[in-house]
């Protein structure tokens, strides 16, 4: 295992500080090293702390506290021995993290938390040790040590939530350069105070930085300090902003934009064009087309003309003379010339203008959206309505997706509750019109539909039929079900969701396979 210098600063604080950071001013340098009293921050370990994980005996040389923080001097409210351990890859046991752990000093238990289906490891640990001495020194001289050639990041285990949740010393950074990793992230703001714990988020599939991270310190004034200094300073050649980290519900409200997204723009219109377009409601910072490769699709009309001509000959129509043909074959080079497409980059049809205040980005809205423009694309004229509103993040923009999708399905679903009936068995010469005949005496009926193959129009065997009333569908489903039709007895039910339908048959199936007399041991 390949050791890292201790996490925390010595007094030469300064001769570790990363030369792509530059600071205001010089910061109050901390005291000598003192391990960092963590917990883990509200945003930094979203996953909570298992009920089962053990805890570390507390025998009576641990009644020791640790010595002063390096924050201010306050004593170590951290009397346990308990750690946690993060960022671990999936094939990280308790047998290697033994091991590692145990040379600093006598470990009393360990566990790494696993799904509870799968068993597969979440990528997290925590280590008791018999002493608090030994867990120090384990924060102190593994923070950020290879294990199996990834840096893990050890923090105290506090299993009180309210530290977390309080957002007291909880930091946000961003704009954040893709090099820099959790180590970096520490060192860099670790001048302030005491760091519980920081993190820099990473993607979960390619495990590169997002550009975003947290730091959560000890005390209020330490992040108050860190934010004065850093915010708007250069590390590794890019401005970070570092801000009071604030939960999703407690953020200021979304409707307050000033950037806005704009769709189903003319083609012709670049950064110039759109910034004018819009100029006339305020002050703009900026205003960008999406530039990119366009795809082509070949138009419907003409391909419809070409099929009517095709069906016209086939029809016996006149062949046409040689003469009249010769253009077509004139044209065949210039199509051949046309083939090489161009390298530039071309308008997409849609970009972004963000303005200075959210007054002028809503009189933009109101005055914008669906506003239509005449424009000529492939020597066509045509109209264009713009779409312009409120720039929403890519997960933002699904979960409004989805929310709506889902109460659409819930609208359906509450429409046709116990009117609409599933009909199987049938015959595959039973019809629309013959499933409504049947039908039709038990009441009104608002539609009825064999189920057919796509590509053969060939009955599937069932269908559904909706009825006005509950009590009509009710009486169909008592009266139908069983009755002979084209020749085969018919199933009736209220037509059910899929989910709901596995989940009945999972639970019957598993109630079968009880043990009893006669049955499976």
């Amino acid at each position: 295992i390949e050791h890292s210098l201790p996490s925390t600063c010595p007094p030469s604080v300064a001769s570790t500080v990363p030369s792509s950071v530059h600071i205001k001013k010089n910061p109050p340098i901390p005291s000598n090293k003192q391990p960092p009293e963590a917990t883990m921050s509200a945003e930094a370990e979203t996953k909570p702390t298992p009920a089962e994980a053990p805890s570390a005996p507390a025998p009576a040389a641990q009644s020791a506290a640790p010595g002063p923080s390096a924050s201010g001097g306050a004593p170590n409210s951290f009397t346990s021995a308990s750690l946690y351990v993060g960022d671990l890859l999936p094939e990280v046991n308790e047998g290697l993290l033994y091991e590692i752990f145990n040379a600093v000093g006598p470990v009393a238990s360990i566990r790494v938390c696993r799904d509870a289906v799968t068993r597969r490891s979440l990528g997290y640990a925590y280590v008791n040790y018999h002493q608090a001495a030994d867990a120090e020194r384990a924060l102190d001289s593994m923070n950020f040590t290879d294990i199996k050639g990834k840096p893990c990041r050890i923090m105290w285990s506090q299993r009180d939530p309210s530290v977390r949740r309080s957002g007291v010393g909880n930091i946000f950074v961003k704009n954040l350069h893709e090099g820099i990793d959790n180590k970096q992230l520490y060192d860099t703001f670790s001048l302030f105070g005491n760091i519980l714990s920081c993190k820099v988020v990473c993607d979960r599939e390619t495990g590169l930085s997002k550009g975003y991270g947290y730091v959560h310190y000890e005390t209020n004034e330490a992040a108050a300090s860190a934010i004065d200094k850093l915010d708007g300073m250069l590390i590794d050649g890019k401005e970070v902003q570092v801000g009071v980290f604030m939960r999703r519900d407690t953020r200021p409200d979304q409707e307050v934009y000033t950037n806005l997204f704009i769709k189903n723009m003319p083609y012709e219109w670049d950064d110039k064009r759109l910034e004018a377009e819009f100029a006339e409601f305020g002050e703009i910072v900026s205003a960008s087309v999406k530039m990119g490769k366009r795809k082509k699709f070949a138009k419907k009309g003409k391909k419809a003309e070409a099929k009517k001509d095709e069906d016209d000959k086939e029809d016996g129509a006149e062949d046409k003379p040689a003469e009249e043909e010769k253009p077509e074959e004139e044209a065949k080079p210039a199509e051949e010339e046309a083939k090489p497409e161009s390298t530039e980059p071309e308008s997409l049809g849609f970009g972004f203008v963000n303005f200075a205040t959210h007054e002028a980005a809503a009189a933009a809205v109101e005055a914008m959206n669906d506003k239509v423009y005449k424009v000529t694309e492939d020597g066509d004229e045509v109209e264009k309505a713009l779409f312009v509103g409120r720039a929403q993040k890519k997960s933002e923009r699904q979960a409004e997706l989805r929310s709506k999708y889902e109460a659409e399905k819930m609208e359906r679903i509450a429409k046709f509750q116990g009117v609409n009936l599933y009909v199987k068995n049938l015959d595959d010469a039973v019809t629309d019109d013959m499933l409504r005949d049947e039908f039709g005496g038990m009441g009104t009926i608002t539609s009825a539909k064999i189920m057919r193959d796509a590509k053969t129009n060939n009955s599937r065997g069932f269908g559904f039929v909706c009825f006005s009333t509950p009590e009509d569908a009710t009486r169909a489903v008592n009266e139908m079900s069983g009755k002979i039709v084209a020749g085969k007895p018919i199933y009736v039910s209220l037509a059910q969701r899929r989910e709901v339908r596995r989940a009945q048959l999972e639970a019957q199936h598993a109630g079968g396979r009880g043990g009893g007399p006669g049955g499976p041991g």
